[in-house]
């Protein structure tokens, strides 16, 4: 019974991931401003928004993800 809890709650960590990945797009022109170590949230929700997203999502190696 326990082994069934642990896959199942796997199982809803990995679909959470993924869905936080599809949603999130990858806006080029906004990579500057998530490289930059000392941007505040603010910075790129505002870059994000520019671009025709909602908001940051995440950077990643340097590339910024927006919703």
């Amino acid at each position: 019974m326990a082994a069934i809890k642990t896959a199942f709650i796997l199982l809803l960590v990995a679909f959470a991931m993924v869905m936080v990945t599809v949603e999130a797009t990858r806006v080029g022109p906004c990579d500057e401003v998530c490289s930059n170590i000392g941007a505040e949230k603010d910075e790129k929700d505002e870059c994000c928004m520019a671009n025709g997203y909602s908001g940051y999502s995440s950077c990643y190696y340097g590339h910024m993800h927006c919703n």
